[in-house]
């Protein structure tokens, strides 16, 4: 799994223009960004001797995906402030069962 959405599976999953194909690709390295912050730990795409030694491991799940999509939608989908906040928040639920414990 990857650790981050393609572009093309944003604008398919978030229902948009294939004309905002630049924005969305901004607007995924900047949800990338903001969950590895948030989460506070290092992301793997799969479980691996390398993140079996790593006590700040996160390994990838499509959870995490989702709320990466629901970041970038935020930033890029049709939203007045209150649909930002919505999604905003409802990706950083998503995101904070597989936050480093103690943040």
């Amino acid at each position: 799994m990857s650790l981050k959405p393609t572009v093309e599976q944003a604008i398919r999953r978030l229902r948009l223009d294939d004309d905002l194909t630049g924005d969305v690709r901004d607007a995924i390295e900047a949800a990338f960004a903001e969950t590895l912050a948030f989460l506070d730990g290092r992301l793997y795409e799969v479980e691996s001797p390398e993140s079996l030694l790593d006590p700040r491991a996160i390994i990838m799940t499509p959870d995490i995906i989702a709320a990466q999509l629901l970041l970038a939608d935020a930033l890029v989908g049709a939203n007045d402030t209150r649909a930002r906040e919505y999604k905003r928040t409802a990706a950083f639920n998503i995101l904070r069962p597989r936050r480093i414990a103690g943040c």
